[in-house]
């Protein structure tokens, strides 16, 4: 039996280029097999499939005492992922996999998995801003002046115009905006994605050309402008992309007076609707496990240092194919929830598949033997050690090919 512990923290949030942190636990209620376990952020585009943007390895596979086996993960959350966009339907969820032998039928695993949600945000600091700029042409005999082209939610444009040759004038802020999303099956085309006309947020017209302007107000609950757009650099996803955008312009409208002739003038004219500063919430996120402190920025730190004050490397010898390792807890305490990975290395570049032990508690003083089968012939093992308290230690030993059994 197992037991993964899941927290129910609702909206946790991730701002764009930071980590995302997460916690787990394993509870083995007797000796088991994995084949891999793992998290996963995906998305879900307008067919609703499944799209995976990050992952990272928990367990890989291998052998686990009866016990509990804490890890701590994090995921990047890189520069080029599309921030949540709710009103879109653009949504994250990270979701915890773990995959064993199932045990009716041997040629299928067994798949248990738990899922939350994620925001992902935009830092404040990372917006891009754009400077105001004026904006004056003329056009059939209609002259237009902005003060500028960059405005907020809520702000009043104003409008300056002339004409001798208009009987009407309309300005009318559009807003188009839609889902990005081009799949390998459909490409552009995908049949979900329905295409949207520009919605009217707004409008105002006038025959009085004594007036020389006109006020439009940007509605308060405007969407800012954006273009967001993923495309993995993973091959097995090349040419897919997936985000969503945001634009927003002025159409102009004139009508001519008879004289002047029928002709419509019909033009629109790019306008940006800037962000609203986002408060900035840097979070660690617990989403499997709730409360306690995390320590994950320290866990890469010294690796390799730390080998000799927590374990000893007693022996290791070798056969044909496979390699017997023992290992000794020189700590001064117990530790628990240890898994012992082992991986060997090809001509100094080429990893191995590898084998993952896992031991409930490794008592002081006490040494372990990790057998690792392999039938490549290898230069060098690396052994990674991890337990419960998230301290994580990698070995590299070189190996010879003598049998010492």
């Amino acid at each position: 039996m197992l037991n993964l512990e899941f927290s129910n923290l609702n909206k946790g949030i991730v701002f764009i280029g930071d980590k995302l942190k997460i916690k787990t636990q394993f509870n083995f209620e007797e000796d088991t097999n994995l084949l891999w376990s793992g998290i996963r952020l995906i998305t879900n585009p307008p067919c609703l499939k499944e799209v995976q943007v990050s992952k990272e390895e928990i367990f890989s596979k291998g052998y686990f005492e009866a016990g509990e086996y804490i890890r701590e993960k994090s995921i990047l959350i890189k520069n080029n992922f599309v921030p949540t966009i709710k009103n879109r339907d653009l949504k994250y969820f990270i979701k915890l996999i773990l995959r064993q032998p199932s045990p009716v039928n041997p040629e299928e695993d067994l798949v248990i998995n738990k899922t939350q949600d994620i925001e992902i945000k935009v830092k404040s600091s990372e917006l891009q801003t754009k400077t105001p700029k004026p904006i004056s042409f003329s056009i059939s005999g209609l002259n237009i002046l902005l003060s500028k082209d960059v405005f907020k939610p809520g702000e009043t444009i104003k409008i300056n115009f002339s004409s001798d040759e208009l009987r009407e004038i309309e300005v009318r802020l559009l807003q188009n905006a839609n889902v990005v999303c081009h799949c390998e099956a459909y490409g552009q085309n995908c049949s979900k994605v329905e295409e949207l006309p520009p919605a009217i947020a707004g409008d105002v017209r006038t025959t009085n050309f004594q007036k020389d302007f006109l006020l439009l107000k940007i509605p308060e609950i405007a969407e800012p402008s954006y273009n967001f757009v993923y495309s993995p650099s993973e091959k097995e996803q090349f040419g897919f992309k997936y985000g969503a955008y945001t634009q927003w312009s002025l159409k102009i409208i004139g009508k001519k007076k008879p004289e002047f002739g029928l002709d419509t003038i019909n033009f629109e004219v790019p306008i940006t609707i800037a962000s609203v500063p986002l408060t900035e919430r840097k979070t660690d996120i617990d989403l499997f496990v709730g409360g306690g402190s995390s320590d994950a920025s320290s866990i890469f730190n010294g690796i390799s240092s730390k080998f000799q004050k927590v374990y000893k490397l007693i022996s290791i010898d070798s056969d044909i194919d496979k390699y017997k390792m023992v290992i000794k807890n020189i700590s001064k305490k117990d530790l628990y929830g240890v898994t012992v990975k082992i991986l060997g290395l090809q001509e100094g570049l080429f990893e191995t598949t590898p084998s993952l032990t896992g031991f409930n508690t490794w008592k002081m003083d006490e040494e372990k033997e990790i057998i690792y089968e392999i039938k490549q012939d290898i230069s060098a093992l690396i052994t990674i050690l991890e337990d419960n308290s998230q301290q994580l230690i990698r070995l590299q030993s070189p190996v010879s090919t003598v049998s010492f059994f």
